[in-house]
């Protein structure tokens, strides 16, 4: 193998590295930008038929787009499929303890508030979210062109903890959760710079309302 095929195939390994690297990136860029809400356990809508942007099939998402309107010289077009829908939420199972014997488990826990986000965002396609400080916002101030209006900050810590003893009887199950209510708003946006379309894709908005703790005691099936 001469100097010059050694360089070629380097060259071409290249070539190919770099194509596989813009390909990551292209699909990373389609992929929704999840914030913590998206990984809950289940998130439930007070009324039925509403959707999360994640659910919004494609036939969703081009019925948003239609309402986009034209061009415009500069800024953002935006679209709401929903504005502070209410949801019902189950964040996490803490506990489960099934007693399975012929005499009362006794158990203790401390529960104890953390500083959380009272608002969190997600978005796909070409949106971006900035992620460099301690709360995420939308880019390009996509936040200040949405109807469904909000404030991106972190909710009071509340120095208060709460210590139980609780017994499990034989043949009894205990579970410890999460739960909570929140509001949605969600919908599509495009941005125009001399007309011409520079990023585009879905918005969704997470308000956190009430969060609590659930203690339930059932017989095991």
């Amino acid at each position: 193998m001469t100097a010059y095929d050694v360089v070629e195939v380097i060259t071409l390994k290249i070539i190919k590295g770099l194509l596989v690297c813009l390909l990551c990136v292209c699909l990373m860029g389609e992929s929704l930008k999840a914030s913590e809400y998206l990984t809950y356990q289940s998130i439930e809508f007070d009324r039925s038929g509403k959707k999360l942007l994640d659910d919004l099939n494609s036939f969703d998402l081009r019925m948003l787009n239609n309402k986009l309107g034209g061009r415009r010289f500069w800024g953002w077009r935006t679209v709401s499929n929903l504005e502070n829908e209410k949801v019902y939420f189950q964040k996490e199972t803490l506990y489960v303890i099934e007693n399975g014997g012929t005499s009362a488990i006794r158990k203790r826990y401390y529960f104890s508030t953390t500083e959380q986000d009272t608002v969190q965002i997600s978005a796909s396609g070409s949106i971006a979210i900035d992620v460099s400080g301690d709360i995420r916002t939308f880019k390009s101030g996509l936040e200040s062109e949405l109807s469904a209006s909000y404030q991106a900050t972190k909710s009071s810590t509340i120095e208060e903890s709460v210590e139980i003893n609780i017994d499990v009887d034989p043949g009894v199950r205990l579970e410890v959760e999460i739960y909570g209510e929140g509001k949605i708003s969600n919908g599509v946006a495009a941005q125009y710079r001399f007309f011409r379309k520079v990023r585009d894709g879905g918005w969704e908005i997470f308000t956190l309302t009430t969060e609590y703790y659930s203690i339930v005691k059932a017989p095991i099936e």
